[in-house]
């Protein structure tokens, strides 16, 4: 049978807008790489293409389930000539899984064993667990040999988050179960972004010995044709687009894909929000230059507005720095000098201060600077219809080295899940990719500052980076006891005190953008600790 797999970008709950788009993807596809004279074309798309992943937390609304099955009999109207097309509907407890050929809606019973049999068409294995958990469940199927027999390929559709380090281990774990079969593993996934959440897509088919025969593109919407017959498999790439399509798409190394999953993320969020662009606070130093070029990457320079505040206390390199670097990304800049308003603020609280106890090292002005910032920002925002981007790091607010309602302002924040020294490492092979100092090389070399006084550094208040980071992995993706953390080369008072400070930091944490989740251990989604928790 002719197959073609739909790596399909959903928005959760638009239940008739992915319902066209999958139509429309559907159509071209099969207009693009027809069956043979004869021949039936059945589509196959992720799991819960309908209703989008994530959509669990959408089930409370009213009419969700019926909403999601009225979509299906449209997408049955819109595919009436053709061609066939599976999909699964959300259900109160299990998925359901239905064809839809000529106009109508055919329920799939889905056996005990797992199997489901298309009519006129293949007897496909839907384990119940995901690559790396279906060994055991496929283990127990065989000794059914009769049932096991009856099977043309295995099939994975459920969706699958980005994480850089396990990008190929689902492709791994299939070729275990291909070889143990010894039919072919169709693998069809979901690609895009919701909030901070990345699906990279990446679907795949593998013969029956386990071997790669085709592999989509990631972070984008693909198609891959597939021709079933018996357990012989053979696919191709279909171009959905103008550019040529490979039809083993390499795998991006680790930090192109760091850099490509946080630009899918700002770009799925606009698009997904309805908004018009980003705005962005670009101070000249790194983490708001990395995010100006993912945001250009993402929407495009026109929809990009770089915002440069300087204040009483920021360098001549600042400025040079930032504008120097919209310059080469296309991007418009604005510049609003904030010293005026921290006078204002001066005027205002300087005497009402005086009636109150003297504080020891008083950081009230340092964190109004950024304060005025975040508020200048939403204006920008408001006025043009766009979001705030956050460019804060993993670091920072790990330690809380960010101030609540100033430098944390934003929507989304593209690096929040991104170490400092992360970050540099993703900024110098964007110039590298780029072949051109995009971001100016002063950027690299100078100290890190938030310029919160004259002459501040971060080391002022923090271990260097690299020191920082080694104890924040080792906390948080390496989950160490925190009462025994050693850090070799670190002394124990510094550990100490880095893990004091991310306890101390989770009130912040708890009302910050969310991060585009780029890692194993991420704030908000995988770690998500009372503010008033004394776990460390």
């Amino acid at each position: 049978m002719h197959i073609i797999l739909l790596q399909h970008n959903p928005t959760p709950g638009d239940f008739r807008g992915n319902a066209r788009k999958l139509a429309d993807m559907a159509r071209k596809a099969a207009a693009v790489c027809p069956a043979a004279p004869g021949e039936r074309t059945l589509c196959i798309t992720p799991a819960y293409a309908l209703a989008g992943v994530p959509w669990e937390s959408l089930k409370h609304i009213g009419g969700f389930y019926r909403r999601c099955r009225d979509a299906a009999h449209e997408l049955a109207d819109m595919l009436s000539d053709g061609p066939d097309i599976l999909i699964s509907l959300t259900g109160a407890e299990v998925p359901l899984h239905v064809l839809l050929s000529e106009g109508r809606l055919i329920a799939l019973a889905r056996q005990a064993n797992g199997i489901i049999r298309v009519p006129d068409g293949p007897s496909l294995y839907l384990p119940e667990s995901e690559p790396a958990w279906a060994h055991q469940e496929a283990q127990d199927l065989l000794k059914n040999p009769k049932a096991a027999a009856s099977v043309d390929a295995i099939l994975f559709t459920s969706p699958e988050l980005f994480l850089p380090e396990t990008q190929e281990k689902s492709e791994t774990h299939c070729s275990a179960l291909a070889g143990l079969w010894k039919i072919p593993v169709l693998a069809v996934h979901q690609c895009g972004a919701v909030d901070g959440l990345v699906y990279s897509g990446r679907s795949f088919v593998l013969d029956a010995s386990g071997k790669l025969v085709a592999r989509t593109s990631s972070f984008e919407e693909a198609a891959l044709a597939v021709d079933l017959n018996k357990r012989e498999v053979s696919a191709s790439a279909v171009p959905l687009n103008d550019a040529p399509s490979e039809t083993v798409s390499p795998v991006p190394e680790r930090l192109e894909a760091l850099f490509r999953a946080a630009s899918l993320a700002v770009h799925d969020y606009v698009r997904k929000c309805g908004m018009n662009g980003a705005v962005l606070g670009l101070s000249g130093g790194m983490d708001s230059a990395l995010v100006a070029c993912i945001a250009a990457d993402a929407l495009g320079s026109d929809n990009v507005l770089a915002v440069l505040m300087p204040s009483r206390w920021s360098s001549d390199h600042s400025e040079t720095d930032a504008e120097a670097l919209a310059r080469n990304l296309g991007i418009r800049t604005v510049t609003a000098r904030i010293t005026p308003v921290m006078d204002a603020f001066d005027t205002v609280l300087e005497p009402l201060f005086q009636l109150l106890p003297a504080v020891e090292n008083d950081l009230t002005a340092e964190n109004i600077q950024p304060r005025i910032r975040g508020t200048l920002l939403m204006a920008f925002a408001n006025r043009l219809g766009r979001i705030v981007l956050g460019t804060g790091n993993k670091s920072e607010n790990a330690v809380g080295y960010c101030t609540l309602y100033g430098d944390t302002v934003g929507a989304l924040e593209p690096l929040g899940d991104l170490y400092k020294t992360e970050v540099y490492e993703v900024a110098r092979w964007y110039n590298n990719m780029r072949g051109s100092e995009i971001i100016p090389e002063h950027i690299f070399t100078k100290a890190p500052s938030a310029e919160l006084h004259p002459d501040q550094v971060d080391e002022d208040s923090l271990p260097p980076y690299d020191v920082l980071d080694a104890i924040l992995r080792e906390l948080l993706e390496n989950t160490a006891n925190p009462e025994s953390l050693v850090v070799p080369g670190v002394p124990d008072d510094v550990v100490k005190s880095v893990v004091r400070r991310v306890a101390a930091a989770e009130f912040k944490r708890h009302q910050c953008a969310p991060a585009v989740k780029l890692s194993s251990c991420t704030f908000g989604i995988d770690w998500q600790v009372p503010a008033a928790a004394r776990a460390l």
